[in-house]
């Protein structure tokens, strides 16, 4: 394996067109090639909604991976017979299909709490959802991938880092902003590099453990994503990981030396908390009925 990657990271700005999407990815990959990057990644959702990987679109995508010789990530709604998945699709260098991981945790529900999944927000919880966090062990080292609200849940970044990811890639089909802190939280106490990228929000960019092993164009700011694309809009950044100093730091990752797994039981196990709190009700009737329920 190398000692050193390139990656670059895209934001684009997604309506549902995914056309439009696929026909701004060649200068994307161009710009990436010119940087010398082994990978490039592309957010959630962009390839399309309900679709194969036969889909004209996919094959423009594995068609622009062989072209320029990169690993290649993106997201896409995939037809699974009469249901769906959020699938992240990860071409090689030769553009064939490598791998894709399915989102384990569905984003559905209506604010403030975008929970329970009711109405028009729950087509993630009906659809087919993950049953495990991989790790794709490419030419140049170990990477895992995540899925907006993936991020959102500490156990999937550890679980993803122990079962070898060095580098996490999270992908976001939202509005808003990158998180720093989930990213840098996660870097931090589960010793990877995280690349975020974004559709219709800011922030796009990488985390490492305490700035170290990452290296790119602009200034480092304190407790912040670097580099990373401070705007929204389409656009990419591009940085250089050092994975010979990543991998020494793993190996003496305290986090991992001083864990007590003996102390997590509860991690794996249903949580009740509501019942805490039995004398404020609940904003939806149907919540009663849908506590500790992902998959609908």
């Amino acid at each position: 394996m190398k000692n050193e990657t390139r990656i670059t990271l895209v934001q684009m700005t997604y309506d549902g067109d995914s056309d439009a999407v696929v026909a701004r990815m060649p200068a994307f990959f161009e710009k990436a090639a010119d940087y010398g990057s082994d990978l490039i990644a592309f957010p959630e959702y962009v390839l399309g909604n309900r679709i194969t990987v036969g889909h004209k679109r996919v094959k423009r995508f594995f068609a622009l991976a062989k072209k320029h010789k990169m690993y290649a990530v993106a997201g896409m709604v995939e037809a699974c017979g009469e249901k769906w998945s959020t699938a992240a699709l990860l071409a090689d260098r030769a553009g064939n299909l490598l791998g894709r991981y399915l989102k384990c945790h569905p984003a559905s529900g209506p604010p403030p709490h975008y929970w329970p999944p009711i109405g028009e927000s729950d087509a993630e919880a009906r659809g087919v959802l993950g049953n495990q966090f991989k790790v794709f062990r490419l030419d140049f080292g170990a990477v895992g991938i995540l899925q907006c609200y993936d991020g959102y849940f500490p156990e999937a970044w550890g679980c993803t880092s122990f079962a070898g990811a060095e580098i996490i890639l999270w992908l976001n089909g939202r509005e808003g902003t990158i998180e720093d802190s989930h990213c840098l939280f996660a870097a931090s106490a589960y010793g990877c590099v995280v690349g975020a990228n974004i559709t219709n929000g800011r922030n796009t960019g990488f985390g490492s453990p305490s700035g170290q092993f990452v290296s790119g164009k602009g200034k480092r700011e304190e407790m912040r994503l670097f580099p990373r694309m401070k705007t929204p809009g389409d656009g990419c950044v591009h940085a250089t990981i050092d994975l010979g100093g990543l991998r020494h730091h793993r190996k003496h990752l305290r986090t991992v030396h001083q864990r007590r797994p003996e102390l997590y039981g509860l991690l794996t196990q249903h949580i009740r908390i509501w019942q805490d709190y039995p004398d404020i009700p609940w904003d939806y009737p149907e919540c009663a009925d849908l506590v500790n329920k992902a998959q609908l």
